[in-house]
């Protein structure tokens, strides 16, 4: 298990994805609530770093890739050891500045 993580975490650090953020937002996982295409997340003293204009959830996209999977895995690994996890965001949800901050990758701490 360790290793699917941690070939998780080199993907994202060799990534273009890996430089391209607005900032971090560290905190456990209040929330999780799936919809269609997206995961909306709540998290303990989440941060807005791309000032998008909707600030209630926290926009992970939902998707047969890889890392999609991967990523979701490790908020549901997260949420249900009640262990905090740093969030790269990128973006909002809606472009430009409308709808929620984007997360672009996962850290469990």
């Amino acid at each position: 298990m360790m290793k699917k993580y941690a070939l998780v975490i080199l993907f994202f650090l060799l990534s273009e994805q890996a430089y391209s953020y607005d900032g971090w937002s560290k905190g456990s996982i209040n929330n999780i609530r799936l919809q269609y295409a997206r995961i909306l997340i709540t998290q303990e003293n989440a941060t807005n770093p791309g000032n998008c204009s909707n600030t209630e959830y926290l926009h992970m996209a939902q998707g047969e890739a890889v890392y999609l999977q991967n990523m979701y895995s490790a908020i549901l690994t997260a949420y249900a050891t009640k262990r905090p996890v740093q969030l790269a965001l990128s973006g909002c949800s809606d472009g430009g500045k409308n709808g929620y901050p984007v997360i672009t990758q996962v850290w469990v701490l």
